[in-house]
């Protein structure tokens, strides 16, 4: 059986009985049913024009009359006092537009579906500069784009296209983010020319260049990386007080230039330029990356101390098991292990023991965390201590529980209250798991005589079976 897969996404069987009627109809039957069916939709009736008149100016007049009333519907005033960021803002109608365009062009329609994107573009680089909350815009306006870069094939003026580019990224500075990839298809020798020469009348360049702040100087950037011109690529990117270290070793590592790679990756750990992956950026090299260069360059020291460096600065555990990897790796896992470690014991008297019982309990090793939590406390950390500590040490972690919930009840706060049960419920089951329940008992007792007045904690004490 076929099937036919509707605007919505829909799926709508064809029947035996659907193909043989369509069969037996003739010629002038089955022409009245096509625009019988059309009808009941100006979409079907649009592109079944469109199929007939590839170019049918009334139908892009329609597009774009329907592009104004989707555009109009927008909702992107955030200083409105009453703008509520959970409506319908309106945006739902123009991604309906772009998906009825997106149909037209499977059918054939390029030039219609063209100037019906430039319009919209257009009119998106307009709000760009005017409306408060442009950026609830970024989804639709890169579909616009993507579906802009197939709409380009066989441009019949690509000149004219190449010329309209650079205009369009001039005035509206990079948003709508449409790029030299999305277009480049089609482009004729002649209508690279072009636009090689209206990006260099605009300028850009020099010792101030940069890519991510300059539209012009992104143009050039595509066009060197287009070039696979790599030294012009990286003057580009290296023109601002903290060069885009990022994206300057990609290009290096793509061309096989390892020494300078290696150089590039120095002056980024000297800048603090190397660090974890979710921090990464334009200007920052993971430390990853940085680690497996250093590697592959037979530089173990320099590999070491990026993840030293990271752990240096905030003892976390991803930084320690990132250096444990590495030492692994090097053959000194035993070395490190130790230092990191000495780093958080030299710490913990100003700081605390919580970074110090992160790294033990990355390592498995309970006891030395309770070690740490004895001499330095245990900080916010004791969550994450007392459920490591269920099945070894049950009698400590109720304890710790129970000096966590006395403290937080100090102060009357009947919004906490939940919560100081709920670790008075755990403490009781560790507790009953070492064979020490009696204790947690006369605690009990004293809580309810000591906070006796205190009705909001007497009854969420009693809901959790916390008897006088």
């Amino acid at each position: 059986m076929k099937i036919v897969i509707g605007p919505d996404g829909e799926q709508y069987p064809v029947t035996p009985a659907v193909e043989q009627f369509l069969q037996s109809l003739d010629h002038r039957s089955l022409t009245t049913l096509v625009i019988e069916l059309a009808s009941y939709s100006p979409e079907a009736m649009r592109s079944l024009e469109l199929q007939a008149t590839p170019d049918d100016s009334l139908v892009l007049h329609q597009l774009l009359a329907n592009i104004d009333t989707a555009l109009a519907g927008l909702d992107l005033d955030f200083h409105d006092p009453f703008y509520d960021h959970e409506a319908d803002d309106g945006i739902q109608a123009v991604e309906d537009i772009i998906d009825e365009l997106d149909r037209h062009l499977d059918t054939g329609a390029h030039q219609v579906v063209r100037q019906a994107l430039v319009y919209l573009l257009t009119q998106f680089g307009d709000l760009g500069q005017s409306a408060d909350d442009a950026d609830a815009l970024v989804g639709v306006a890169e579909q616009a784009c993507t579906l802009f870069s197939r709409a380009v094939e066989d441009h019949p003026d690509p000149v004219g296209l190449a010329q309209w580019l650079v205009g369009f990224r001039a005035e509206y500075g990079g948003w709508p983010s449409l790029t030299l990839d999305a277009v480049a298809v089609a482009f004729t020798k002649q209508a690279w020319a072009a636009y090689r020469e209206g990006v260099a009348a605009l300028g850009g360049g020099g010792a101030t260049a940069d890519p991510y702040r300059s539209e012009v100087d992104r143009m050039l950037l595509e066009l060197a990386d287009h070039d696979g011109d790599v030294d012009g690529a990286v003057a580009l990117l290296s023109g601002t007080d903290r060069p885009y270290y990022g994206e300057v070793v990609k290009r290096l590592q793509a061309a096989g230039r390892k020494p300078e790679v290696l150089d590039w990756l120095d002056l980024a750990v000297v800048n603090g330029s190397v660090d974890f992956t979710w921090r990464a950026g334009h200007s920052i090299i993971t430390a990853e990356d940085a680690i497996s260069a250093y590697l592959d360059g037979g530089r173990t020291e320099a590999a070491l101390a990026v993840p030293r460096k990271l752990l240096s600065r905030d003892l976390s555990v991803n930084a320690y098991q990132l250096l444990c990897e590495v030492a692994q790796k090097c053959g000194c896992l035993e070395e490190q292990r130790d230092w990191a470690f000495e780093q958080a014991t030299n710490r913990a008297p100003s700081t605390g023991g919580a970074h110090l019982i992160e790294l033990h309990l990355a390592d498995g090793d309970t006891e030395r965390a309770w070690e740490a939590a004895d001499a330095f406390g245990a900080g916010p950390t004791w969550t994450r201590l007392v459920d490591a500590s269920e099945d070894m040490f049950p009698l400590r972690a109720a304890r710790l529980c129970l000096t966590q919930a006395q403290s937080q009840l100090t102060t009357p706060d009947s919004k906490a209250y939940p919560a100081i049960v709920s670790w008075l419920k755990k403490a009781r089951s560790l507790y009953d798991k070492a064979g020490h329940r009696p204790e947690l008992d006369l605690e009990i007792s004293r809580l309810r005589e000591v906070y006796g007045r205190r009705p909001a904690l007497m009854a969420e004490m009693s809901r959790a079976r916390f008897s006088a």
